[in-house]
């Protein structure tokens, strides 16, 4: 009966800590084999069930109604050692729930003031990747900051979590459109853009797309139509706003933007590693490979732009990420979404996306296109993962290795 505790204790674990639903059922299936039960599982973004029981007799099935967590490297490495202690036998099914559960109740690590400045360094370094000018980077590292400061105020008040994101994509176009329309030429989308991009679910959309390619057919659609809600509800923000600081200074002037030089990426991409260790809980051991899959990733997709067109690049960036990410897996024995996962981010098409949802608030024709640019891009990028683990699976003990599963680790 532990062992199976033991199972699905590992299966709320990893869900929580933010793996896809296909990593969820296949370290919940190794498990299971290890044991020497049989079971059946099946996971989604809000449950997972399950059915187990020893060879030959009747499984019991469970189910486990789950919440769709926050990404935290450290913890998630934690976890992954602790399934390898129990399955190789240096721990007890015992020991490992112990040490399962003490995971799930941990605290995260918050700091709330150096949070708020990674969201803040995070605009201000995307606002230079998007090609924005000082004004722009300037302007997007001060919204930046008042999304962090939101995103601070929601975890203190539970009751602003389920509001946090469209009233952060609020205040945030009302600010930068209150800006623009004082007479400072600006872009306003780029720099709005730039402010909110840690709120934009792409790396949850390219999921959903790894889902449907993998046949999670369940877990993918309702993972998809979850973006696509928090996609809408963040136009609506930036459409409540926009109109508002309209409304006060009337339309606001804009500017061609202009990018700025290479120190400025080099400096940029700096600040995205920086601001990925803090928001994503990196130990750090895990500091170096985070700032790995960062330049992997900007390099590969810069590469592959230029070979493949811009957005067929991202497939380029996104097998060097996998790559690298495999390659770590197998070398370090540890989860291979400690490099994945901060690579990813870069590549993902959220911003697309967004950017066509906002164009539709003003019934521009190019929404449209941009939206098809998104699922071009989040397409490539699961092509490249997909390829990465037929060139590198990254065979981990007590998994199913094989390239239908090299996705999964």
């Amino acid at each position: 009966m532990t062992a199976q505790l033991f199972v699905l204790e590992i299966g709320r674990a990893m869900h929580a800590l933010g793996s896809p639903s296909y990593r969820v059922e296949d370290a919940m299936d190794a498990c299971c084999r290890a044991f020497g039960l049989q079971g059946s599982f099946f996971s989604t973004p809000t449950a997972i069930f399950a059915a187990m029981g020893q060879v030959g007799e009747e499984p019991r099935t469970t189910l486990l109604r789950v919440v769709p967590g926050d990404h935290d490297l450290g913890r998630l490495s934690a976890l992954y050692g602790i399934r390898d202690d129990v399955l190789s036998g240096r721990r007890s099914p015992t020991e490992g729930l112990e040490r399962v559960r003490a995971i799930l109740h941990m605290p995260p690590r918050r700091q709330p003031l150096v949070d708020v400045l990674a969201y803040g360094l995070s605009g201000a370094a995307v606002a230079v990747l998007f090609s924005g000018g000082v004004a722009e980077v300037g302007l997007a590292g001060a919204a930046g900051l008042l999304s962090g400061t939101i995103a601070a105020v929601s975890r203190l008040r539970p009751g602003l979590g389920d509001v946090q994101t469209p009233l952060a994509c609020a205040l945030v176009a009302f600010l930068v459109h209150l800006v623009a329309g004082s007479g400072i030429a600006i872009d306003p989308l780029t720099t709005t853009v730039a402010a909110i991009v840690v709120f934009l679910p792409g790396l949850s959309f390219t999921t959903a797309l790894a889902e449907l390619s993998m046949r999670h057919l369940a877990a993918g659609s309702a993972r998809l139509l979850g973006t696509v809600a928090v996609l809408l509800t963040m136009a609506i923000g930036v459409g409540i706003g926009e109109r508002a600081a309209r409304a006060l200074v009337g339309w606001p002037s804009t500017a061609p933007v202009g990018g700025l030089d290479w120190p400025w990426h080099l400096a940029a991409l700096l600040g995205i590693g920086c601001s990925y260790v803090i928001l994503l809980r990196a130990t750090t051991r895990q500091i170096g490979w985070v700032a790995v899959a960062v330049a992997v990733g900007y390099l590969g997709a810069r590469a592959g732009g230029v070979l493949l067109e811009r957005e067929l690049g991202a497939f380029v960036g996104a097998l060097g990420v996998a790559l690298v990410a495999n390659f770590y897996a197998r070398w370090r024995r540890q989860p291979a979404a400690v490099v994945r996962t901060p690579g990813l981010l870069l590549l993902v098409p959220g911003s697309l996306g967004f950017r066509g949802f906002t164009l539709a608030l003003d019934k521009s024709a190019e929404s449209v296109q941009f939206v098809f640019q998104m699922l071009l891009v989040g397409g490539a990028i699961v092509a490249g993962l997909l390829m990465a683990g037929v060139l590198l699976p990254p065979t981990l003990d007590g998994e199913r290795d094989g390239p239908h599963r090299s996705l999964a680790s």
